[in-house]
C-alpha cells in the first residue's frame, strides 16, 4: 500500500507517518521508485502500536521507542517484551520522568528512613512471593513493589503485614484474568499488554477509591444514628 493508504488504515495523517519515520519508530517503506514507497500489515501493526500506547496511555515517544527496541530486537523473548510493556503501563503518562518508587522528592527527614526500609522491604516481598506461591524470580515489577515499599515507609506509611498479605491475596486473584493477549505479533502483544495492564489498572485504582469512599460513608452515617 501506498503512504496515503496506510495513513488512512490507522486514522492519522501522512505527517505523522514521516514524523515516526525519521524517528526511527517505523521502518521505512520498500522503494518502489524515486518517489513511491510500499508499506505492508507490518507497518500497519507498528503504527497501532505508536498511536495506541501514544493516545491512550500517553507515554512519551522516547519510551516506546525502548519498547520497539525490545521487540525488534531477536534476541529478547516474549516475555521481555511483555515485561516492558507492562512497565510502561504502569509508568502511566509522561514515563520515564514519574516517581518509580525511589526515594526521590522525599523530605529531609525521610532519606534516613527510607536507606533503614532498604532490607526489610526486600525481605517482606520475599515473603509475600513465598506466601503466594509466585515464582521466585527477579523481574522489574518484584523491583517496583520493593522500591514502592521503601518510598512508603521512608515517608513513614506503614501497612502491617497481614494487610500486606491481603492486598498480595487480592492482586493475585486479578492477576490471574485473561487479556486475551498471548496470540498475533509482538507488537500486537505488546499493545495489549501494554493497554489492558493500564486500563485493569486503573480500573483498580477506581474501585478502590470506591470502596473507601464506601467505608467513609458508612462510618459517618453509623456516627450520626449513634448522636
Amino acid at each position: 500500500m501506498k503512504l496515503g493508504e496506510l495513513a488512512r488504515r490507522v486514522g492519522t495523517t501522512t505527517a505523522s507517518v514521516k514524523f515516526y519515520i525519521r524517528a526511527g519508530l517505523l521502518p521505512a517503506g520498500r522503494k518502489v521508485n524515486q518517489t513511491t514507497a510500499a508499506y505492508d500489515e507490518g507497518h500497519v501493526r507498528r503504527l497501532e502500536l505508536i498511536l495506541g500506547i501514544r493516545g491512550i496511555i500517553g507515554t512519551p515517544l522516547a519510551r516506546i521507542g525502548d519498547l520497539i527496541a525490545v521487540i525488534d530486537d531477536p534476541g529478547a523473548g516474549i516475555l521481555s517484551v511483555m515485561e516492558t510493556a507492562q512497565t510502561i503501563a504502569a509508568e502511566g503518562p509522561g514515563a520515564g520522568t514519574a516517581d518509580r518508587g525511589d526515594a526521590v522528592g522525599l523530605p529531609p527527614h525521610a532519606d534516613a528512613r527510607a536507606d533503614a526500609a532498604r532490607e526489610g522491604a526486600s525481605a517482606e516481598v520475599a515473603r509475600l512471593v513465598s506466601e503466594q506461591e509466585w515464582p521466585d524470580s527477579g523481574s522489574l515489577a518484584r523491583t517496583a513493589v520493593e522500591q514502592r515499599l521503601r518510598r512508603m515507609r521512608g515517608l513513614g506509611v506503614e501497612l502491617g503485614r497481614d494487610s500486606l498479605s491481603r492486598i498480595a491475596e487480592a492482586v493475585g486473584s486479578i492477576g490471574v484474568l485473561d487479556l486475551d493477549v498471548e496470540e498475533g505479533s509482538r507488537d500486537e502483544v505488546a499493545l495489549g499488554v501494554a493497554v489492558g495492564t493500564y486500563e485493569v489498572s486503573q480500573l483498580v485504582v477506581d474501585m478502590l477509591r470506591l470502596a473507601q469512599t464506601s467505608q467513609s460513608i458508612r462510618s459517618v452515617e453509623g456516627d450520626a444514628r449513634e448522636q
